[in-house]
């Protein structure tokens, strides 16, 4: 009964808000995704503001904190966001996966882009994109501390951080089998794929009397303008946006394709409402996570996505 009310009430606020039409139009213009589309769906928080803080480290509400980042864990959803306009640190929205409400919001120390998320159940470590000069890095925070976190106490700290030899940003993260992936983000040459293995203590190994992180697989192309990188069975599923074009899904069977950046390999490619960020798998079930509600590109597309959208995977993949 609980469940049932909190779908009604979703329900409600997306009818009187005018989001039930826009899903609709959204609908018909991307069937094919749509069509796989389960009930529930999370309203991405912070879109007209956020709590964070500015630069002098005082209390402030963001108008412009843009999603990113999408992971779950045991009990949560968790959303990452940037402030577009560089003027306050970024934050990661903690959502309860029954209901969709927002618990709270954690402020990092200090302004990544947070492209990507990953969550590695084994350590109960949240992974986050960061960078350190010239190179990519990845920082974490502790699963508990953000159950301990209270708004209003001031940036959360991180745990870790590391900095990656072989990218010069993280753009998408994901956690697969004892793996931290990370992808490259690049506009006018293909990407790349670069794996981590992660060691008993939940930490990725630098070789010594090195201070960057060097993986042992080398990298791996992919296609340009990869916002997001997960894994299904055998298929490597990444998400494609740039700009207010329809955002798109390349889907890789992973043991037939000999270069995933070359799209004739693709078995599928979905074609996506734009501005299309992290997606997630679990279960059978693909999460995806969109910018387009953010104040800097609500305007710039009939398309708005101000949700995180569930779709069945063996619908989809069909």
């Amino acid at each position: 009964m609980k469940k049932l009310f909190f779908s009604f009430m979703k329900w409600l606020r997306h009818f009187l808000s005018g989001s039930f039409y826009n899903r609709r139009n959204i609908w018909q213009a991307f069937p094919a995704f749509f069509d796989a589309a389960a009930e529930q769906t999370y309203q991405v928080p912070g879109l007209k503001k956020a709590n964070t803080l500015n630069l002098k480290n005082e209390p402030v509400d963001c108008p412009s904190m843009t999603p990113q980042g999408l992971t779950l864990t045991e009990k949560y959803l968790l959303i990452s966001a940037y402030c577009h306009d560089h003027r306050h640190n970024s934050v990661i929205y903690v959502l309860d996966r029954t209901t969709g409400l927002r618990i709270k919001t954690i402020v990092l120390p200090d302004l990544p882009h947070a492209g990507g998320l990953a969550y590695d159940p084994r350590h109960q470590k949240i992974w986050i994109s960061n960078s350190a000069g010239k190179h990519a890095a990845v920082t974490t925070i502790r699963l508990e501390d953000v159950e301990t976190y209270t708004e209003g106490a001031g940036p959360i700290a991180y745990q870790q951080k590391f900095t990656l030899k072989e990218l010069p940003r993280a753009s998408a993260i994901t956690y697969d089998h004892g793996l931290l992936v990370v992808a490259l983000f690049a506009l006018n040459t293909v990407g790349k794929v670069v794996c981590y293995p992660i060691d008993d203590h939940g930490d990725l190994t630098a070789p010594s009397n090195n201070t960057l992180v060097e993986s042992p697989f080398g990298t791996l192309a992919i296609p340009q303008k990869i916002q997001g990188v997960t894994f299904y069975k055998n298929f490597l599923l990444l998400s494609q946006s740039w700009g207010k074009q329809p955002g798109q899904i390349f889907v890789f069977d992973i043991q037939h394709t000999t270069d995933f950046s070359d799209l004739n390999q693709a078995i599928k490619i979905i074609a996506t409402p734009p501005y299309l960020e992290q997606i997630y798998v679990e279960g059978d079930h693909l999460f995806a996570l969109f910018e387009s509600g953010a104040s800097a590109y609500r305007k710039k597309t009939p398309f708005v996505m101000k949700e995180v959208l569930q779709l069945d995977l063996s619908a989809l993949l069909t």
